[in-house]
């Protein structure tokens, strides 16, 4: 019930916070009439924000506070409030998304995005294959104050979910991010970031292989923290330090397992070789503490990685960071099986031309498990090509493939999955991007009922000022 009471009022003060804005948005055209704004939109846009001012009292006043309506009146409420705030500035020229003046060098962006889509497998299932349009409505806040080198952000984004042939899987998920950065002196710097989110698993897409019992997705809400200190100049010494906390909140027969605290340290030593090119050095450790054990259940563990490596900057239109190295995980407990081995990571973005981009990334380790065996040994990589044609007109194409080693099942599953996708984007106005894509994925697996594959199909909408 605390959770809920605080879920409604976090909610509630983001749609105000937004009503307000949009508020001072519309006395805006009283100054700009004479800019090209319309009155008669301005009067319509006061109108719709009278009613939902009075829908935000109301939800201050009545109604029990449920899970449903507080999702199904904040959201819309939210979501009703961007869309004004979005309309409250006339079309103009393309351009770069705008941002609202708030003063004392706060920032604020608002950002709505709509998308309709078709899936004709949703649960990633061979055995229980369905179909559905979904329609998702993702409304954003980023507050930002400073430069490149000291600066803060605060964010926080609603993902609404509606399948309409499986309401069911509908879904809300909230994500708030902070972020800060600080230079003290030329050596030394610090930052520190923070998150919290409340999100879900799809059904079929965890616990992959078994029969989809449960009625509802899987839902968690997750806690993060990490801080980092940078200290030199030619030899530069970057400190990382992070812990993560995550709790399932609906079947707890099978999600029980999953619930985790993860804490974990970096070290990086990079030495310039070349004016833009530096080698580098670096050791990761990271701890894995379930909550769930039993006699003969203990995913408890540690992972430690040693690396060599390059970072690059634009050397022959190319940037990009290299890892090879070690990597060994080790359980607390004496009855499961850890592993070692080579361990890599290579991400490179090519750009032959300004408007044209090809990234490149490929990495290999262990993951934790998706409620499958005890630890994954994966390796993969992906491929992608962003090109803009013109200014308002431009593609964008990919293809991946993984290869995941389930350790700790009796019969050694391996999966493969590889997906494609490709779409084109058009900038109708300065304000409003459209987005057409088409994705395709493929599993194939050695263990039953594991193998899939699905198409997606998607319309996406994106408003900004």
């Amino acid at each position: 019930m605390l959770f809920v009471y605080m879920r409604y009022h976090c909610c509630l003060l983001a749609s105000c916070a937004l009503v307000v804005l949009t508020r001072r948005c519309m006395g805006m055209f009283d100054v700009r009439q004479s800019q090209g704004f319309n009155p008669v939109l301005r009067m319509g846009v006061k109108r719709k924000m009278d009613v939902v001012l009075n829908e935000a009292g109301g939800m201050m006043k009545t109604g029990p506070m449920t899970n449903r309506n507080i999702t199904q009146k904040a959201t819309a409420t939210l979501t009703v409030c961007m869309g004004m705030l979005l309309a409250s500035y006339n079309a103009q020229a393309a351009g770069e998304a705008r941002s609202i003046d708030l003063g004392g060098g706060l920032q604020l962006t608002p950002t709505l995005g709509v998308s309709y889509k078709h899936n004709d497998n949703i649960f990633s299932s061979t055995t229980n294959r369905k179909s559905s349009n979904i329609t998702v409505f993702d409304p954003s806040l980023a507050l930002q104050a400073g430069d490149d080198i000291n600066n803060l952000a605060l964010s926080y984004d609603i993902s609404r979910g509606i399948y309409h042939n499986s309401r069911r899987d509908d879904y809300t998920d909230h994500n708030v991010k902070f972020d800060a950065n600080k230079e003290f002196t030329r050596r030394l710097q610090a930052g520190l970031a923070a998150y919290y989110k409340k999100s879900h698993d799809a059904r079929g897409s965890t616990f992959t292989g078994l029969a989809i019992t449960n009625p509802n997705p899987d839902r968690y809400h997750e806690t993060g923290v990490s801080t980092t200190i940078g200290y030199g100049v030619n030899g530069r010494i970057t400190l990382i330090g992070d812990y993560s906390n995550k709790r399932y909140e609906n079947n707890r027969v099978t999600t029980i397992t999953r619930d985790l605290d993860t804490m974990g340290g970096d070290f990086t030593f990079a030495y310039p070789i070349a004016p833009k090119t530096d080698a580098v050095i670096e050791a990761r450790y990271k701890r894995f503490d379930y909550k769930y054990l039993t006699a003969t259940t203990n995913l408890d563990s540690n992972e430690q990685t040693y690396y060599g490596g390059l970072d690059w900057q634009a050397t022959a239109k190319t940037s990009g960071s290299l890892r090879l190295g070690y990597m060994k995980k080790r359980f607390n407990s004496a009855r499961m099986t850890g592993g070692n081995g080579f361990s890599w990571e290579l991400g490179m973005d090519w750009a032959p031309k300004t408007y044209s981009t090809v990234t490149l990334q490929t990495k290999g380790g262990f993951t934790e498990t998706d409620g499958t065996g005890s630890f994954l040994k994966t390796q993969g990589g992906s491929l992608s090509w962003q090109h803009e044609w013109s200014e308002k007109f431009g593609h964008h194409a990919s293809a991946s493939y993984t290869e995941n080693k389930y350790v700790g099942t009796a019969l050694g599953r391996k999966d493969k999955l590889s997906t494609v996708g490709f779409g084109v984007d058009y900038q109708i106005v300065r304000w409003l991007g459209i987005d057409l894509a088409y994705d395709h994925s493929t599993r194939r697996s050695n263990a039953a009922n594991s193998s899939y594959n699905s198409n997606i199909y998607s319309i996406n909408l994106t408003g900004t000022l």
